[in-house]
């Protein structure tokens, strides 16, 4: 019994030495070395600006540039709601929107082109051009996207040629397609002062296709690959070992594309194709972007290894890869923040994987990050019955929400709001961490994805400044708290010491080390930077605090002339301690006498953080912004926002409660609230019938929410016999955006059918133990309730 006590303390002694460990870091002088001139990329706009590329970032203005890249299809969202969609997705940090052109749902009929309603390509882009955003278009021909034969035509597959190659039939249709699509292009390119600053070429070649909608039950699948990929083509995306004889082939399929898309005068700053997996590239021709999806639903559930840090430029997710990393940068441009759920598997994503998979993405050295999806939608329906959707794959006939950070609704999810935190950061410091190269600490090499006690972490630096990337976060697993007793970064010149702190399960936080805060030197902090605004001739820099982290800003002395408020004085450094939130701001003066104000949020107000230009609104409802007009959407009919104290918001007819805080000012105010007249019966246990008028929609409703709670295997909507939606059950409540149905509600009411879920289904693997349903009998059917939840808005201005 003594030995087992012994060993029982040593052990406890073990783990708390290693989880109270101290972790040192030793950076060069010059962490990368970055090559010019080798890649035929770029261009400008009208105004002369440039866009170029070097082997490490892209430039926009001469300046350093992170692309934030969302990806949305326009195809599958009504077309009077884009712009709206357009600017929340610009509210979020999106900077690049990519869209899909799926070419069977534009030539469905050989020969003709449909390019109205929801398919009006042209209207999304100069509603894109608009609204300043940036477009990347992704041509095909092949696509995927979860769409019918990937987007090849249901009457290609009846032509005697091998798809996805230089076969002469082939490129007769291909060549006729992209002739249409640079129509809708024409005028909207960068070069003509338009949108559009990148193409994608094909998708995945020779590497992955999707299913022929040709097959028969229980024949194993055909995909939509040339013969000779067969052997390797996979679905989903994944590591791909096996080598091909036919590798040239598939480089000569993507030259001969690109020379047909110029030909078509489709000629953009950024070409791309994708990356992983061994597919075919581009050499010096396009950017080979890369992807990471740690929740697929083409693979058995397992920790993946996309939250442990490394240079993502060298060694891309998914090697082994068909390129050198370093001639490149890393645009990550498939992060699976979301993912589609198919019949048979349906993997739900946290929203904390969201913020700690960028997180980790950019402190191991990328340059651009992209969503798919950003923006989930509906799979519109083939004219004359029948689904676009990849029904030999499983996936639902017409959802494709993908858990996105804006669902299908274009509603916003909590992901969104955790992204929007690293995307303003990308934005704001951007220009500075672009250049800086990746070091990663002797302690990273052992860690594995099980590992829950050694700190992640890694830095990225010029030699002299940078930013430490902190995470501890890890899917499909439990974390426990790390308690860190220092961190050193050891520079040529001097070392930079974190104090002690407690990085909790979950978190995943950037601290930065030697900044420049105006003349002042930020020797580092134990917060997060978020954002620099610059009003009335002063900088403001904004900061949030993570729990565990106590907020700590340590200066240079010698840079600092004077600090407002309560400061001490350590090692040749003048620290302040300040608690968060919007009371928190000091001013401190530089050397020159500049003075800068520095201001440390809590997480929950960083998380309501909105900015565009010099201007912020900090709310936790949906802003959009166009000009100086303001529009919030929440499930509250109380809103509460908070803007530079400066500013003076219009609330037109609208009482408004404002409320001081220092550099801020906090405004309430309400709009009447809404009872929603509507009606549900129950048929049998598993049809209900919902109906409401249309004049449940008043001036002060934007949207309203049917929330739908129930257990089952799935259900599906109709209205007037038409199906409009569906949902595979994953353990969340079903909710649907009316306001699209509001006509053929008034008149046609909406029915909805469950299915049972059997006790042993596939999926269930894929459940929380606590959303597994208790099964009384080899099946489960239960509807607990169905309600409407209005969405309210309220409209402002600002002085412009």
């Amino acid at each position: 019994m003594k030995n087992l006590l012994l060993l029982t303390a040593a052990l406890f002694i073990c783990h708390f030495v290693k989880a109270q460990s101290e972790y040192s870091v030793s950076i060069p002088r010059e962490p990368h070395q970055i090559t010019e001139g080798h890649l035929n990329l770029g261009g400008s706009n009208p105004d002369g600006i440039p866009i170029d590329f070097n082997s490490f970032y892209m430039r926009a203005g001469n300046k350093p540039f992170i692309p934030i890249m969302g990806e949305m299809h326009y195809s599958r969202f009504p077309n009077q709601y884009w712009e709206e969609q357009i600017l929340k997705m610009k509210s979020g940090g999106i900077n690049i929107i990519a869209t899909y052109v799926f070419w069977n749902i534009h030539e469905t009929e050989e020969g003709v082109f449909d390019w109205t309603g929801d398919k009006d390509l042209r209207k999304f882009l100069q509603l894109c051009r608009k609204h300043d955003m940036k477009t990347i278009v992704r041509i095909g021909p092949f696509c995927h996207g979860e769409i019918r034969n990937g987007g090849l035509p249901d009457w290609i597959y009846g032509r005697p040629f091998e798809v996805r190659s230089n076969d002469d039939g082939y490129l007769f249709y291909v060549k006729r397609l992209y002739h249409h699509i640079a129509g809708q292009l024409q005028g909207l390119y960068y070069k003509d002062g338009g949108s559009v600053v990148g193409i994608q070429l094909e998708n995945e070649l020779q590497h992955s296709a999707a299913p022929w909608a040709f097959s028969y039950p229980g024949q194993p699948k055909e995909m939509t690959s040339a013969n000779y990929d067969a052997s390797i083509t996979r679905i989903g995306v994944s590591v791909q070992d096996q080598r091909t004889a036919y590798a040239d082939l598939g480089t000569q399929h993507l030259v001969t594309l690109k020379k047909m898309a110029i030909d078509e005068g489709i000629i953009v700053p950024m070409y791309t194709v994708t990356g992983w997996g061994m597919v075919a590239v581009l050499e010096n021709e396009a950017i080979p972007v890369t992807a990471a999806y740690p929740y697929p639903f083409w693979a058995e559930p397992s920790m993946s290894p996309f939250f442990l840090f490394k240079d993502i430029q060298r060694q891309p997710d998914y090697s082994p890869v068909r390129y050198d990393g370093a001639r490149y940068p890393s645009f990550c441009a498939e992060m699976g923040v979301g993912i589609q759920i198919t019949y048979a598997r349906r993997p739900r994503v946290v929203a904390e994987a969201s913020e700690a998979l960028m997180l980790r993405t950019l402190g191991s050295g990328a340059n651009g990050i992209g969503y798919y999806m950003y923006h989930g939608g509906l799979t519109p329906q083939r004219k004359g019955g029948g689904f676009f959707s990849d029904e030999a794959m499983g996936v639902p006939k017409i959802s494709y929400d993908f858990q996105a950070p804006i669902g299908e609704y274009g509603k916003t999810r909590d992901s969104y709001n955790y992204l929007r935190i690293i995307h303003l950061f990308a934005e704001n410091f951007g220009d500075k961490l672009a250049p800086m190269g990746v070091v990663l600490p002797e302690t990273n090499a052992a860690i594995k994805a099980d590992d829950r006690e050694t700190l992640r972490y890694a830095v990225r630096s010029d030699g002299m400044s940078g930013f430490v990337f902190l995470n501890n976060f890890q899917d499909h697993d439990e974390r426990i708290d790390q308690s860190v007793r220092g961190l050193n970064i050891n520079l040529a010149h001097e070392t930079v010491r974190y104090p002690a702190f407690t990085l909790k399960k979950g978190v995943s936080a950037i601290l930065p080390f030697n900044l420049q805060l105006g003349g002042a030197l930020l020797k580092y902090a134990t917060v997060q930077p978020l954002a620099i605004v610059r009003t009335e001739g002063k900088t403001h820099y904004i900061f949030y605090s993570h729990e565990g982290l106590s907020p700590e800003f340590a200066f240079d002395k010698t840079t600092i002339k004077k600090i407002t408020g309560k400061k001490t004085e350590k090692d040749g450094m003048f620290c302040v301690q300040p608690v968060s939130g919007f009371k928190s701001s000091f001013t401190l003066t530089d050397a020159a006498g500049t003075d800068v104000i520095v201001t440390t949020l809590t997480r929950e107000q960083a998380l309501g953080f909105n900015q565009w230009d010099n201007n912020f609104c900090i709310t936790g409802a949906t802003l959009m912004q166009n000009g100086s007009d303001i529009c919030l959407q929440a499930c509250s009919n109380s809103f509460v926002l908070v803007l530079p104290a400066e500013e003076k918001p219009s609330f037109g007819d609208r009482k408004a409660t404002a409320k001081k805080l220092g550099y801020f000012t906090e405004y309430t105010l309400e709009v009447p609230e809404v009872s929603i007249d509507f009606e549900v019966r129950e048929i049998s246990p598993q049809r209900y019938t919902f109906d409401m008028k249309k004049t449940s929609f008043s001036e002060n409703v934007s949207d309203i929410i049917l929330e739908i709670d129930y257990v089952g295997d799935n259900a599906v909507a109709f209205i007037d016999g038409r199906m409009i939606n569906d949902h595979l059950y994953y353990g969340n409540s079903w909710r649907i955006g009316l306001k699209q149905y509001a006509d053929e509600l008034d008149r046609k009411g909406m029915y909805f059918y469950f299915r049972p879920m059997y006790k042993d289904a596939s999926y269930l693997i894929d459940f929380e133990k606590e959303k597994i349903p208790v099964f009384e009998d080899k099946t489960i059917c239960k509807v607990n309730g169905i309600k409407a939840i209005p969405e309210y808005k309220i409209e402002f201005s600002l002085d412009e």
